[in-house]
């Protein structure tokens, strides 16, 4: 971008520190209407060096406006818009519920909020994504118990597939009109073009046939089992060697018969239209563009193969590198040579079509028959979260993490790009983006510093939505002051579409997030009516125990807002469930549970140790002393002490002693007193447990305090739950009870995934209690705007004279 009048960056930083000086601005102020972050301002202030990008929004902000070209974020606007409204009462329900659409939806914790506003009046999920088949099965059988029919709503699909916000468009009209049973929705997508659709998707599924055929004949020949037989039985479940085949969407080794798995348009073949059809030769530059990504995720195993690593990291190299010779054989060559046909007709006939202005205009014309009102999503958060940091950088410096990124240290960081291309494929009237409250840190890889919001808004300055607009405001919520059992940080944006004939709509998007504060709910409301769970182990397997239905006790679910949520009725019946499934925890060691029993409430390990004890110093200072005196010397103790009837340890075991003379000790004690009583050490005495502290994850073992809101449930818990230890029986949370500490009703459903899947999901999604607070500000918002855009309507009919 130029620099207008060839201005340097000292010189305009001086006209913007005038500026906010001028209107007795705060950095923080200042900073919010220009577009950056405080601490990108007061770097900038102090003379580092100013990007293009950022050099252009100072230069936008001293004109008066940050709009440029078709970007669409507008300034916060000073004049505020009255939206006093009685949070107590309901927004009125618009003709027809407003549609949503989820995407990296999980189980669909942040839509479901929007479901259940207003009994379902007010809003309707249409489309949920997720790249997971868990989440989505839960979802789609918790989408029926809405009402929403047996279509299902969700779609395993991965947003990286997509070319453009076109092909986005077409998936989504396609998935909607069949959702919603809108012949008309379908029949036009059919007719568009002369029935391109129809002959592309016919088109995509011979040349998927093709593939499979000859995988299949490639995989029952002798080459292929004896190429097989050289592989590590462990090396096809190596996340890398997982990822090549997610990534290039190839089965993974068999020897038995293979489909593909999940991708863009697969499935069966439509019928013809009747006609001439044209059909598609693959180009060249397709053949080497399949080669070239082949070759790249061949090389990234290869380089990884070279990595450094200890202990496990040595051993999944070791199994790495037998996958990697299995590449070079004949049949993987013949392989290679399949698949790279195959994805080159296949990225021809999506390029020919959804690259095509005439289709792409059409499909906007159909979106106009059922447009989106909210979108909403939260890329997953892995790479911003500080919990996650530290093991993402040991794992990318021995070379074998999947997810390795030089620009942004994860690559899954950069998947809000893909929810702005979402954004500007369907221009919903309001978008909400939700992650962790840590993605407004700065995020360092390689000397290289980035701001994630910031880089969150420059992506959606870049997507031209013509004369679409957003107003931008952005906040980070705690669930626990909105009536949620658990204290749960989550950063939130949300952006309301303006229009050029209508008023500034930034106030409104501030007011998206302005949820009402209630009363604290402490952990024990979250229990209250929950029998003891069933435990899973021995003969009762884990998916058999997620099925058990388990009575609910009568408690007085009127007293207070949380619980009347929990205990609401189910959708579809009215009726409150008197039964729960999902209430299994996983069975502790014996061990264990000895150790949760002698933990009081609200403790964590490290709460027991004793790093500051007097008494273990001067034990440790007489041991040093004891180790300090000569061999001669402490001989001759030793025989005293012997003669004396209490001898003293010899050096080696004086040596063990000092070293269990720290903070720790209280916990070794315990730890050692049980072993005793059952006669087998502790297994936490192993290892590294034992020097867990508030600096190493000390509160790796907890239990949780009934009085307070519980800690943040985290997808962890798919691993273990030792940091959730029931408040009062000695043994761990059950899915049930991590499901009610998120706020899903009690009728939503989790039983017919794994225990693990299920934890899993529920770590990672958004409390349904919080997000339908949200929702009900917006749906405020909604219909404030259009009053707003029925006012302006009717102020041109009179300027008109009419």
């Amino acid at each position: 971008m130029s620099n207008p009048a060839g201005e340097k960056n000292g010189t305009l930083m001086a006209r913007v520190r005038e500026q906010i000086a001028s209107r007795r601005l705060s950095n923080k102020d200042a900073a919010a209407l220009i577009g950056v972050s405080r601490g990108t301002l007061e770097d900038h202030l102090r003379g580092e060096h100013v990007r293009s990008d950022s050099a252009q929004k100072y230069r936008n902000w001293l004109a008066g406006s940050r709009l440029t070209g078709n970007v669409f974020v507008l300034p916060t606007v000073e004049r505020q818009l009255d939206l006093d409204v009685d949070q107590n009462a309901p927004a009125p329900a618009p003709a027809a519920p407003r549609l949503v659409v989820d995407i990296f939806s999980g189980c669909g914790g942040l839509s479901l909020g929007f479901d259940l506003l207003g009994e379902g009046r007010q809003f309707r999920t249409v489309l949920a994504l997720d790249n997971q088949a868990a989440p989505i099965a839960t979802l789609n059988r918790n989408a029926a118990a809405l009402g929403h029919g047996e279509q299902p709503v969700g779609a395993i699909v991965d947003l990286t597939e997509f070319l453009n916000a076109s092909e986005f468009l077409a998936f989504y009209l396609q998935h909607v009109g069949e959702t919603l049973g809108d012949n008309e929705l379908q029949a036009g997508l059919r007719s568009l073009e002369s029935g391109a659709f129809p002959l592309f998707l016919s088109d995509i599924s011979e040349a998927d046939r093709t593939f499979i055929g000859r995988l299949n004949a490639i995989r029952s020949s002798p080459d292929w089992a004896a190429a097989c037989a050289a592989l590590h039985p462990r090396a096809v479940d190596q996340t890398s060697v997982l990822r090549f085949h997610d990534r290039l969407r190839l089965p993974h080794p068999s020897k038995k018969v293979v489909g593909l798995p999940n991708l863009l348009w697969s499935g069966p073949a439509p019928e013809r239209n009747p006609g001439p059809t044209q059909r598609h030769t693959v180009d060249p530059d397709w053949l080497a563009q399949a080669n070239s990504g082949w070759d790249a995720e061949a090389e990234l195993l290869t380089d990884r193969r070279a990595g450094a690593g200890a202990g496990q990291l040595t051993a999944s190299t070791k199994r790495l590198g037998t996958f990697v010779d299995f590449l070079a054989t004949q049949v993987m060559r013949d392989v290679r040579e399949a698949w790279t046909g195959w994805r080159a007709r296949r990225q021809a006939l999506r390029s020919a079509l959804f690259c095509d202005e005439a289709f792409a205009a059409g499909l906007r014309r159909l979106y106009e028959h059922a447009p989106v009102s909210v979108l909403v999503g939260g890329p997953p958060c892995q790479g911003f979260s500080r919990i996650g940091r530290g093991k993402i950088r040991s794992l990318s410096d021995a070379r074998i993490h999947a997810h390795a990124d030089s620009e942004a240290g994860d690559s899954r960081n950069r998947l809000f790009e893909q929810y702005v291309m979402v954004l500007s494929a369907l221009r919903p009237d309001v978008f909400l983006f939700e992650n962790v409250a840590h993605f407004r840190s700065i995020v360092r890889v390689d000397g290289v510093s980035f701001q994630a919001t910031e880089l969150l808004e420059e992506a959606i300055e870049r997507a031209s939505l013509g004369e679409a607009r957003y107003e931008v405001a952005q906040k980070v919520l705690d669930a626990s002051r909105h009536g949620v059992p658990q204290t749960r940080q989550r950063y939130f944006m949300a952006g309301v579409l303006t229009e050029t004939d209508t008023q500034s709509s930034g106030s409104l998007a501030t007011a998206c997030l302005e949820v009402r504060r209630e009363p604290e709910v402490p952990l024990s409301l979250a229990l209250a009516g929950l029998p003891t769970p069933s435990v899973t182990g021995g003969e009762l397997k884990p998916g058999n125990a997620m099925n058990i239905q388990h009575d609910v006790d009568a408690f007085d679910s009127d007293e207070h807002a949380y619980s009347r949520w929990i205990r609401q009725p189910r959708p579809d019946t009215r009726i409150a469930p008197a039964k729960v499934d999902a209430h299994a925890c996983r069975a502790a060691r014996s061990d264990d549970a000895a150790l949760f029993a002698l933990f009081g409430p609200g403790r964590r390990w490290m709460d027991y140790r004793a790093d500051q004890a007097g008494t273990s110093a001067a034990l440790a200072g007489l041991l040093d002393g004891l180790l300090a005196l000569g061999p001669d010397d402490l001989e001759m103790i030793r025989q005293k002490s012997s003669v004396a009837g209490a001898p003293i340890p010899e050096v080696q075991e004086l040596r063990a002693l000092r070293g269990h003379l720290d903070g720790a000790l209280p916990l070794r004690l315990l730890l050692e007193q049980i072993g005793e009583r059952l006669r087998s050490p502790h297994h936490l005495l192993a290892g590294n447990y034992i020097s867990k502290r508030e600096s190493n994850h000390g509160d790796w073992l907890a239990r949780l305090d009934p009085s307070r809101p519980s800690k943040t449930m985290t997808s962890h818990m798919s691993k273990d739950t030792y940091a959730y230890v029931h408040p009062s029986a000695p043994r761990t949370i059950s899915v049930r009870e991590a499901a009610r500490i998120q706020s899903f009703p009690d009728w939503f459903a989790f039983g017919g995934v794994a225990l693990t899947e299920a934890f899993k999901m529920i770590g990672n999604a958004v409390p349904p209690m919080l997000s339908h607070a949200i929702a009900d500000r917006v749906a405020h918002v909604l219909h404030r705007r259009q009053d707003a855009k029925r006012g302006d309507r009717q102020r041109a009919w009179t300027i008109k004279g009419v």
